[in-house]
């Protein structure tokens, strides 16, 4: 699943290519894609905007457009967003968009997991997604004494917490195994019990991890790609992620994986106590 490096990989690429461009119309194979409103809503209210900007909270994708719409794009498992000079259709693509500087902007999802919603602007603050979501991991208000304070109340499993969203932004299950690895604290430890310096190594590891996988444009594990069809670099630096049987990086212990909170989990029993 595209998590947040991913996400702002997209993003960044898209914003070079699309920006200021009008849609021209917008045709679907699959319209419960668009998840809100009704597809012939959608097409109606979104023909002839102009993309002014993006920006991403967490893993969903913010087009703004002209006229105080929004449009937000969550590409769950298997969803992109592709840039065509000259498109050839295949039945993988969703939801395709010509825009006025010729090209084509394509979502396409092999699964049909992703979803797309367009809402006026001044509700993005309600949209109940967004609303319920934690603090950017890079971002200002992500503090150790918040991040300290949460988790001393929690008696979840550390790496459900840190899936759930609503302690930091963005993390998935790629990130938080290698944010715990880096961290030496195993996924399936409660939360209350973590003492403040294991605490601090995983807030630490969540900052120093996302903006090193931003820098090498994400991780393709399955089928990510960028915009231009290129794949993410951060899968060669991987600890543990995908890793089981192999030897842990850095003490030599074998790397197991479990299943946790319904979610394939990889950590070295050796030296993440």
């Amino acid at each position: 699943m595209p998590e947040l490096p991913e996400v702002e990989t997209v993003k960044r690429a898209l914003s070079k290519t699309i920006l200021g461009q009008k849609i021209l119309n917008v045709k679907s194979n699959f319209e419960k894609i668009v998840a809100s409103p009704d597809f012939k809503t959608f097409q109606k209210n979104i023909n002839g905007k102009k993309i002014e900007s993006l920006s991403r909270r967490g893993k969903f994708l913010l087009f703004h457009l002209s006229g105080g719409r929004t449009m937000i794009s969550h590409l769950r498992m298997t969803g992109h967003w592709l840039i065509y000079p000259r498109l050839k259709e295949d039945k993988f693509m969703h939801l395709i968009f010509p825009l006025s500087g010729g090209q084509t902007m394509v979502y396409a999802d092999i699964r049909k997991f992703g979803r797309v919603w367009l809402i006026d602007s001044k509700d993005i603050g309600r949209f109940e997604s967004v609303l319920k979501l934690g603090p950017e991991p890079l971002g200002d208000d992500f503090v150790f004494a918040e991040f300290n304070r949460k988790l001393a109340k929690n008696k979840s499993k550390i790496k459900v917490i840190l899936l759930s969203q609503r302690l930091v932004a963005g993390l998935g299950n790629i990130y938080v195994d290698e944010v715990l690895h880096a961290a030496r604290v195993r996924p399936q430890r409660s939360a209350h019990r973590l003492k403040t310096a294991e605490k601090k190594r995983i807030f630490e590891a969540i900052r120093r991890i996302i903006a090193k996988a931003i820098k090498f444009r994400g991780t393709t594990v399955v089928n990510f790609t960028t915009p231009e069809g290129k794949g993410g670099d951060f899968q060669k630096q991987l600890k543990v992620y995908g890793k089981k049987g192999n030897k842990c990086p850095r003490c030599k212990g074998e790397i197991k994986r479990i299943v946790l909170g319904g979610r394939g989990t990889h950590y070295c029993p050796k030296c993440q106590r």
